[in-house]
């Protein structure tokens, strides 16, 4: 019975230094969604059909939503989020970003700003260099800022301070797309243990006091095959074995999502 007991004991230890391990590296999931809003073409009948933004009109417009979800156990801090389209034909016309569930949004990289600010400062360059008629400063003024053109146009970098465990980034872009290709837009996050892999379908996480699902399942199967090797090899009535094996499968979350509050209480006091 003590060697039950010893066993026991070193394969809950052991269970707990894989979800550690396991959870050093967090896990961001991020899944895309397009819907067209309108399209610019030729009908024999009705004629030319635009769909312009402000003025100027646009090919293909998408409503583009993306969906970056921390599905790790542990909360991440201090990430740079880079949202960036899958090819030169696709734009990023506006943006708005929160994390669901909060008031809060997203700020941009100063490295982000810092280029917003000198492509607005060259576009009333442009403007006042128009407006006294030399088209060549304009012209060069232009091609200075192509490279910031292109980044605007394509990408967008975020700050984001916190994303709790469970928590749920939404981005939403108007896309303009200049050809017939499909729209595609990706994430990317470089720090060091930090995975982002895309995911799909989106499927909301559910919780069970607070645990995700995924999670207390796991944790609560580990648990279960511990009180099988006991039950079976400490109760020698059958029934009794077996009704109590039924009732800890049956019930096998809650044991689970106890397990996971009991390693982050243990994880917060001793290691922090």
């Amino acid at each position: 019975m003590l060697d039950l007991v010893i066993t026991s004991v070193l394969t809950f230890i052991v269970t707990l230094l894989v979800i550690l391990v396991r959870n050093r590296r967090a896990l961001l999931t991020y899944h895309v969604r397009h819907d067209r809003i309108g399209v610019s073409t030729y009908d024999n009948i009705h004629g030319e059909v635009l769909v312009t933004v402000g003025d100027s009109p646009v090919q293909n417009l998408y409503m583009s939503n993306v969906w970056l979800v921390n599905r790790s156990m542990r909360d991440v801090e201090n990430l740079e989020v880079k949202v960036w389209t899958g090819n030169e034909q696709m734009q990023l016309m506006t943006e708005k970003t929160h994390i669901e569930g909060t008031v809060e949004f997203l700020k941009h990289t100063a490295e982000y700003e810092d280029m917003k600010k000198s492509l607005q400062n060259s576009i009333e360059e442009i403007e006042r260099a128009r407006a006294a008629g030399d088209d060549v400063t304009a012209a060069q003024i232009h091609q200075t800022q192509a490279a910031n053109w292109e980044m605007w146009s394509n990408q967008r970098w975020y700050e984001v301070p916190v994303l709790a465990r469970g928590q749920t980034i939404r981005f939403t872009y108007m896309t303009n797309i200049l050809s017939d290709v499909d729209p595609v837009i990706f994430i990317s996050c470089q720090k060091a243990g930090i995975r982002v892999k895309y995911k799909q379908p989106y499927q909301p996480i559910w919780h069970l006091w607070g645990v995700p699902l995924v999670e207390a399942s796991f944790t609560g199967t580990v648990i279960g095959i511990l009180v099988w090797l006991v039950v079976i090899n400490s109760i020698s009535i059958l029934w009794l074995a077996a009704l109590l094996c039924l009732f800890v499968g049956l019930l096998a979350g809650i044991p689970g999502a106890a397990g996971v509050r009991l390693y982050r209480w243990l994880q917060n006091r001793l290691v922090g």
